[in-house]
């Protein structure tokens, strides 16, 4: 699994890195933001993990570039603040998990693995879903072999949500982090079509229990086969 490191903090930098070299992982690492927008010009990451306070601008900065650049990366933000303002704020802007400095790197590692166990063993950049496989570095999809035809916003949609399954998002939150938008300038409907339309192109068949799953008044959930919640 490919992880992103962006910290300017030398220490922190090599002994995140070490932990996660431990594991198997390739690790890229940067300490601005010039070098992290290199680093996604240049590759797709699985896992990104964020300092806000950076040397030539802000982590926020990178936050963006890295959901234009893929919805699919799961983003780990670390942070001096326990603002709530910027918590909110990062979270809002597409990143999924908030850190607090200073952190134990053992958590912080654990937090990184749950990712990784999301995703499919037979190689990086790989989910499995069902008996869909989901290539998030070709952002094709496929069901024994035959692409299924998705558009760009579908794909987006759905490794989105296939990455960070078990998690419900509501409709606004989809519109933020998927298209980068919000209510103010889009109708939520636009998630609600895009899921139907998923829906029609990658359920199983009938009798088996959806993928997309819809909460009344709350949102929507993606649910791997097999691993449903009780």
């Amino acid at each position: 699994m490919s992880t992103l490191i962006v910290e300017d903090d030398e220490d922190i930098r090599r002994l995140v890195r070490s932990q996660l070299n431990d594991r198997g992982m390739h690790v890229t690492v940067a300490s601005t933001v010039a070098e992290a927008t290199a680093a996604i010009a240049a590759q797709t990451f699985s896992v990104a993990i964020l300092d806000l306070g950076l040397p030539d601008g802000s982590g926020m900065e990178v936050l963006d570039l890295l959901h234009d650049a893929s919805a699919a990366t799961h983003v780990i933000v670390l942070s001096g603040s326990s603002s709530e303002h910027i918590r909110v704020e990062a979270l809002e802007r597409g990143a999924d998990d908030y850190v607090v400095k200073p952190f134990f790197r053992r958590e912080l590692t654990a937090r990184v693995l749950a990712v990784q166990r999301r995703q499919n063993p037979k190689g990086d950049g790989f989910v499995q879903l069902g008996d869909c496989i989901i290539d998030l570095r070709a952002r094709e999809v496929a069901r024994a072999g035959d692409v299924i035809d998705l558009t760009a916003r579908e794909f987006d949609l759905l490794a989105y949500l296939a990455t960070r399954p078990g998690q419900v998002f509501s409709r606004e939150q989809l519109l933020n982090a998927v298209w980068r938008s919000s209510s103010d300038w889009q109708q939520p409907a636009t998630v609600t079509e895009h899921i139907r339309r998923l829906r029609n192109k990658i359920e199983p068949g009938p009798g088996q229990p959806p993928i997309l799953v819809s909460l009344r008044g709350v949102g929507y959930r993606l649910d791997l086969p097999g691993e449903r919640p009780e």
